[in-house]
């Protein structure tokens, strides 16, 4: 009798029957998607995977060293985001003991010095150790300027980190300025439409209204939901971006209920369309919704809503 093929836990996340290579392809992919949902213990376990994947690559097939150092910083930043911090620094330590060890070449030192910065950083944001990752990323700034130039990924990230520690401080003029920095990157890289670079614009508006610049916050917040509508390939940030729209606009006055109102719906729609009807984000839409009709005198209306709220939270 033929003995049932061996599936690790791993399994579930690619198929191993696939070349290493594609593994770590799908893997990238499905770490990016599962940060986006929140998912971030499956963000670990993805990431422990592609350094088995790269473990395998290196010292069976004499691949470079200096992607497996780069698969252990990025676990490392993936135990910190998950709230794991001895983990966190075990991985870190771990790669730079490699990178000192089995990396000789300069040009891949210096790259690999650039990230050790970035996520020495990103751990101590995790850590809400402000102070000491503000100095950490303003070097790794430095340093990514220095040995990859200016408008690259690298320093889009650090862009954003830094924007972070500013909007954690209330430095809202700061944070938007960080923000600006990154997108003007991102949009060089990627375009307009990418949804990172739209997010970041998303971020921006956001440091504008709480800088009490609420009139350009508004303006540029409609410039990004008519993008995301235009492209219709980001149903969760467009329905993020309506809903902050709503609120904004609400805040601003009675005279602008009807047009929160129809954020609000378009937002309902699109959740109950693209995530189904009992999607956790439907609730809190609706009872949003509610709110305004009982503001608008439209108590049957808003009373239906929330009658459907109750049940959807049973």
């Amino acid at each position: 009798m033929r003995c049932k093929p061996f599936e690790s836990a791993a399994s579930e996340l690619v198929s191993e029957s696939e070349h290493p290579l594609e593994q770590l392809r799908l893997l990238e992919d499905k770490a990016a998607d599962l940060a986006k949902e929140g998912d971030l213990d499956a963000v670990i376990e993805c990431r422990m995977k592609q350094l088995s994947l790269h473990k395998v690559l290196v010292y069976l097939y004499e691949f470079p060293l200096k992607d497996l150092v780069s698969a252990q910083i990025l676990l490392a930043e993936a135990y910190a985001g998950g709230g794991y911090f001895k983990q966190a620094h075990d991985h870190l330590a771990k790669a730079k003991e490699a990178c000192s060890g089995g990396i000789h070449e300069d040009g891949h030192s210096q790259h690999l010095q650039v990230d050790f910065l970035i996520a020495q950083g990103a751990i101590q944001i995790a850590e809400e150790k402000w102070g000491p990752a503000e100095r950490m990323l303003t070097e790794a700034a430095r340093a990514a300027r220095e040995v990859f130039g200016e408008h690259t990924s690298r320093s889009a990230r650090v862009h954003t980190l830094l924007g972070q520690i500013a909007q954690r401080h209330e430095r809202f003029d700061v944070a938007a300025e960080k923000f600006m920095a990154a997108w003007e990157i991102n949009e060089m890289l990627h375009g307009s439409k990418a949804e990172d670079t739209i997010r970041l614009k998303v971020q921006i508006a956001e440091m504008l209204y709480s800088g009490g610049r609420s009139e350009q916050a508004l303006f540029e917040q409609n410039k990004s939901v008519q993008t995301l509508r235009q492209i219709g390939t980001c149903p969760g940030l467009l329905v993020e971006s309506l809903s902050q729209l709503a609120r904004w606009l609400e805040n601003q006055g009675r005279e602008n209920d009807k047009e929160a109102l129809a954020c609000l719906q378009e937002a309902e729609t699109i959740v109950e369309e693209s995530f189904g009807k009992e999607d956790p984000r439907i609730v809190e839409i609706k009872r949003d919704i509610a709110l305004l009709y009982l503001k608008m005198s439209n108590q049957e209306v808003a009373l239906q809503y929330l009658q459907h709220v109750e049940y959807l939270e049973r």
